[in-house]
């Protein structure tokens, strides 16, 4: 009867935390049942920044610069096509999320029991750095600028292509052909002097990576 008593207090409480969590809270950046503390994921930099030096055009490279002092996208990429803000992540399992919502998910539905990792949106880490360029390039407003989530072959990414809004969540494998699309349709749509200009702007922010 005792066993009985504490299996269905159990599943009560199961069940009133499934219905009521929110994923965008703070506190669920972490594993849901193991290792509380999240730890930084794997990044694909090096393997982004292969792609960007083989593409044409002129272009500069900064560090993850931001207006909030937080930490900002991986890489700025100032192009004669834009301005692209990329954060990448190498995730096991399938990842998901709502591309404005505050926390992403990364799940494991092979393990017993499933686990789920909740960290922060990729799209609101390049928004820290997108908001310092608007801000130091509030002279152009038409200035174009992307958001770009970049995920490893660790896992399955579940949300992906255009999210509107500019914004791109894409596997490591698809980010040159995406790169060469947006770059043709915009080409040349700022002059090498005005690259060098933005670039010179950001690169007193933080030092620059190439």
């Amino acid at each position: 009867m005792l066993t009985a008593v504490i299996l269905l207090m159990f599943f009560l409480w199961m069940y009133r935390k499934k219905v009521t969590y929110n994923p965008y809270d703070e506190k669920y950046s972490h594993s849901s049942y193991y290792d509380c503390i999240y730890t930084k994921p794997e990044k694909c930099t090096s393997e982004i920044l292969s792609a960007i030096h083989q593409m044409a055009g002129q272009k500069r490279l900064l560090p993850g610069v931001s207006l909030s002092g937080h930490n900002g996208a991986d890489l700025l990429l100032v192009h004669e096509s834009g301005i692209y803000a990329v954060t990448s992540a190498n995730l096991a399992g399938t990842v998901s999320g709502n591309p404005s919502g505050r926390y992403w998910i990364q799940s494991f539905r092979d393990r017993f029991p499933a686990c789920r990792n909740y960290f922060y949106s990729p799209f609101l880490i390049n928004k820290r750095s997108l908001d310092l360029v608007q801000w130091e390039c509030r002279d152009m407003p038409a200035l174009p600028c992307y958001s770009l989530a970049v995920f490893g072959p660790e896992g399955t990414l579940l949300t992906s292509g255009s999210l509107g809004e500019n914004r791109w969540a894409v596997t490591l494998q698809e980010f040159p052909a995406l790169m060469a699309g947006i770059m043709r349709h915009n080409r040349r749509y700022l002059k090498a002097e005005q690259v060098e200009l933005i670039y010179a702007r950001l690169a007193g922010k933080e030092g620059s990576c190439g």
